[in-house]
């Protein structure tokens, strides 16, 4: 153990700075406070015979004490640290790969304010929810590529996120064998952590064998989950030209494309993964699929390092808080006076007509 002297809270440190004046200017208005009203019930001519066995140099002290007690305590509170110890943490979590669909048909708005705008707030979402989780991002579209690999660096992550859009992949159509084979290709074959798939899409596929896709990664050890981003009634799609005029998207026979949700696609893919499918709704709906179905998955180790863990030493502070609060009551405000003194100030008082 090494001697290293910290405060873990030192932001109760600057609240003390700030409490402490306020608790004096309190204190000598309480003072103030008391004179006036004994003047104001009491004759002047009798005020230094009642108070001649006051001490105010114990009032001060009394003052003191209790400003120490509060200092002490916000050191307490700031939770002072001497010395620390080495200690091996594990960490335990789930790889994820997120495949966004970056497709044109992923700009259609009938899920506000896009299909691909949502997608990527879904992502950060997961993000959020994952802790200990790796996280990895594979864009795709009529072909797919590993955007982010998996990483514990939630910044790196959502950098990655916040670049999608439909010119990441310059091939049209949607590919989710694509985006199933590139996401199992970021799994380390010598981590046996448990793997995941989580792909957000409209399930508009324009190739074929996507559950094939989902049964082969079953057997590699991954679950495939979908989400499925639109509706069944499906949208008009409309795009932005180098101009910057928007117009809706016609197929090559100069129809207007309107792209709908396939959700019987996204389920079947979902069911043959041994994982899960869901509609997206509103933002609550990427918590309710990691709270029901990954957060109860068994962690694997991702990583295991040294870390130091530091010593409390708060009782010393807050043991003196009680020496000083017992000392604080345990002096009086009365000062010792001789007899005659006394005797004096009586008679003065029988004195007084």
């Amino acid at each position: 153990m090494e001697n290293i002297f910290r405060f873990e809270e030192v932001r109760m440190l600057w609240l003390m700075a700030a409490t402490l004046p306020v608790l004096g200017l309190f204190l000598y208005w309480s003072w103030l406070r008391k004179q006036v009203l004994i003047a104001a019930f009491v004759k002047s001519r009798l005020l230094a015979s009642l108070t001649v066995g006051v001490s105010w140099r114990k009032q001060i002290v009394r003052s003191g004490l209790l400003a120490m007690a509060t200092a002490l305590l916000f050191v307490a509170l700031a939770r002072p640290q001497w010395g620390f110890s080495w200690q091996e943490a594990t960490q335990r979590g789930l790889d994820i790969v997120v495949a966004v669909d970056t497709s044109k048909s992923m700009l259609a708005a009938d899920l506000a304010p896009s299909r691909l705008e949502r997608a990527r707030l879904a992502a950060l979402d997961l993000m959020e929810l994952a802790g200990q989780d790796r996280l990895g991002l594979v864009a795709f579209a009529g072909s797919a590529f590993l955007q982010c690999p998996l990483t514990l660096d939630n910044q790196a992550f959502q950098q990655s996120v916040e670049i999608l859009n439909p010119e990441v992949i310059p091939q049209g159509g949607t590919s989710l064998v694509g985006a199933i084979e590139i996401g199992l290709s970021a799994f380390d074959e010598e981590n046996d952590n448990y793997k995941v798939i989580m792909i957000l899409t409209d399930g508009e596929d324009h190739d074929q064998g996507a559950v094939k896709a989902a049964t082969d990664a079953v057997e590699q050890g991954c679950r495939v989950f979908t989400v499925g981003l639109g509706s069944a009634d499906g949208e008009l799609i409309q795009v932005t030209d180098e101009s910057g005029r928007r117009s809706f998207l016609k197929d090559a026979s100069g129809n207007t494309v309107k792209s709908r949700l396939h959700e019987g696609l996204l389920r079947e893919i979902a069911q043959a993964g041994k994982g899960a499918y869901i509609l997206m709704r509103d933002a609550g709906t990427l918590s309710t699929l990691y709270k029901n179905h990954l957060e109860p998955l068994p962690k694997g180790e991702l990583s295991s390092r040294l870390v130091r863990q530091y010593t409390e030493r708060f009782q010393w502070p807050l043991g003196l808080v009680i020496l000083v609060l017992l000392g604080e009551v345990f002096i009086s405000d009365q000062k010792r006076i001789p007899r005659t003194h006394q005797e004096s100030g009586e008679a003065k008082i029988l004195r007084t007509p």
